[in-house]
């Protein structure tokens, strides 16, 4: 069943985690949809505790997390990378030494025809998938602003541009869900435009898939995404269009303080 026919990619559905008696997540409810859906909130509020959720990271307590219908808890990251889910961090977690391209070929491995066997002996078959796979990396580097320098190795990059490449990297698998932990932290604002252009433009090729974004940047989540939801002290305060959900009362006070908040 596609993620069109299911209409819904990825869902949390009363999803709840502690650590130590101190409660992260509580009941956590949310539908995503195909396209962008913004995941905003203060510092603390759970929102890379989510993707961790559903990325295979760590298993909630209780409640249930479906990627386009299928239960993902208990299934390890590498399993649930297997249904279509691809994430970034808040930190890049490239390979230092590897190039800019092979870093963004790591991210391939779900589309693999040949095996695991086949690359070891570089039988024609993996080394056509490789070829095929070294091409798509090259063109999502060009579509993020870094087609000049696919062969420099990733640690010779800029934090903005490293960040840049995990992004591209977590796109050559095709996934139905994206999930981007504060992709635009530490970019400046022509790597944003870069960051939405590309992202935009994947996107439009990939219509059903999902993509969602933890960001503090307001204005990033308000340019990409039809759709946000405020967490709050692990709870789901609202849901809607980013313009509105930002002059909610209760999502003002969340963000700045109840005394901000009243104008005082």
């Amino acid at each position: 069943m596609t993620t069109t026919e299911l209409g819904t990619v990825l869902e949390f559905a009363g999803v709840t985690k502690a650590f130590g008696g101190n409660s992260v997540l509580t009941d956590v409810t949310l539908e995503v949809r195909p396209g962008f859906t913004g995941l905003i909130g203060p510092n603390g509020a759970g929102k890379t505790t989510c993707l961790n959720c559903v990325s295979g990271y760590l298993q909630p307590d209780s409640g249930e997390v479906r990627v386009a219908g299928q239960d993902v808890l208990g299934r390890s990251p590498a399993a649930v990378a297997r249904l279509g889910v691809s994430r970034t961090f808040q930190t890049p977690r490239l390979i230092p030494n590897l190039t800019a391209v092979e870093n963004v070929m790591v991210g391939g491995g779900r589309h693999h025809r040949q095996g695991h066997i086949a690359e070891l002996f570089g039988l024609p078959g993996a080394r056509r998938d490789e070829q095929e796979q070294r091409e798509k990396a090259r063109a999502l580097l060009e579509t993020f602003g870094l087609g000049e320098h696919p062969d420099r190795a990733a640690n010779q990059f800029p934090i903005g541009s490293q960040k840049i490449v995990e992004v591209a990297r977590a796109l050559l698998n095709e996934p139905v869900l994206v999930l981007l932990d504060e992709p635009a932290a530490g970019l400046g604002a022509e790597d944003v435009d870069t960051l939405v252009e590309g992202l935009n433009g994947w996107l439009g090729e990939h219509p059903g898939a999902a993509v969602m974004i933890i960001e503090h940047d307001l204005e990033l989540i308000t340019r990409l995404c039809p759709t946000a939801a405020v967490l709050h002290f692990g709870r789901i305060l609202l849901t809607g269009p980013p313009r509105e959900v930002l002059r909610d009362p209760v999502v003002v006070e969340a963000y700045l303080g109840a005394e901000v908040a009243a104008g005082d």
